[in-house]
């Protein structure tokens, strides 16, 4: 029939060209949901690209921005806006100071001695621009010029100077690679040498001529404390004699002061009581006599009272003047 033959085609499906036609409804239905449909894409999109076209920079950061791969700018700190695709940020660096620790590295001295030095670097990024684009590598470039640096400065000193001589060794590889890293926009700020160790020969042989040094030391040490005790045992024995001496002599001193005063007094007490015989008696030689013989009295008396046995000779002359100053003596009793 002409119906069946509209909806068959002659390859037996269905042909489009025969195919009946959607009904009213079902057009505006589909319309509707293009419709719908559009706009939600539309703002999903706008939502996307303004997201992606604010940028946020932490404290201490910078950002490096490239704008269709060439550089554009430095994002500081803070809240940015990019164009989305057209804006990229390349890298975001730190802009505070980093440590950087340098791996032991073997270096000989000038004397042919061996040994492995690490150090310390601090430094910092000071133009964003050239340390992402003048260099490929920055932190290896820094490592790599330290290490040169610090065996190029302790290849120009001895094993012992190496050891004395650090502040030396940090203040040109301080000049020298402030000097070297500017191009690429580092600042460094302070270098220090950290370990110089040796190895294990010269190690033994340092302790070796430690110990050398120090048996030395102490030999001349206790040498100089036996020679300064013998000086002060002979300063002070002399000093101690010296002091005896003059204690010595003030004391006899003084003993002849004393027996010289008392000979004084004694004669002046002789001199008053042979003034006062020769005024009793009226001659001078009478008077000496007397006292000569009051004086042999007491002497016999001190003899008498001792406990040895004695024998006490009496001459007539000083019996006669025993004599006379006994009749003397008895003449002036009867006169008081």
């Amino acid at each position: 029939t002409t119906e069946n033959q509209s909806s068959q085609c002659h390859h037996g499906g269905t042909c489009s060209a025969f195919a009946p036609l959607p009904s009213s409804r079902a057009v505006q239905r589909r319309e509707k949901v293009q419709c719908n449909g559009a706009p939600k894409g539309l703002i999903g999109i706008a939502a996307f690209l303004g997201f992606a076209s604010i940028k946020v920079v932490n404290q201490g950061n910078v950002a490096v921005v490239e704008r269709l791969g060439k550089f554009h700018g430095v994002l500081e700190p803070g809240l940015h806006v990019v164009i989305p695709v057209v804006d990229r940020l390349r890298t975001t660096l730190s802009k505070r100071e980093q440590v950087f620790d340098i791996p032991p590295q073997q270096c000989i001295t000038s004397d042919n001695a061996p040994l492995a030095a690490d150090a310390v670097v601090y430094w910092r990024v000071v133009d964003p621009e050239k340390a992402v684009y003048s260099v490929m590598d920055l932190k290896m470039a820094i490592q790599n010029l330290v290490l040169t640096q610090l065996r190029s400065e302790i290849g120009k000193l001895t094993l012992d100077m190496t050891f004395s001589a650090r502040e030396q060794i940090n203040s040109v590889l301080l000049q020298d690679l402030d000097v070297a890293t500017d191009p690429w926009g580092v600042k460094i700020t302070r270098v220090e040498v950290r370990d110089i160790i040796p190895n294990q020969d010269i190690m033994r042989a340092m302790e070796m001529q430690m110990a050398a040094e120090r048996t030395k030391r102490a030999v001349i040490i206790k040498s100089e404390g036996e020679r300064a005790r013998s000086i002060n045992e002979a300063e002070g024995e002399a000093q101690s004699r010296l002091i005896d001496a003059r204690a010595s002599a003030e004391a006899v001193t003084l003993e002849a002061d004393a027996q010289a005063s008392k000979l004084e007094l004694e004669a002046q007490g002789a001199a008053r009581a042979i003034a006062a015989i020769e005024e009793s008696l009226g001659n001078k030689e009478d008077a000496a006599r007397f006292q000569l013989m009051r004086e042999y009295i007491a002497a016999q008396r001190a003899l008498a009272t001792s406990r040895n046995a004695k024998v006490i000779v009496s001459p007539d002359a000083v019996s006669d003047v025993l004599v006379k100053a006994m009749a003397f003596y008895d003449v002036n009793e009867k006169k008081k």
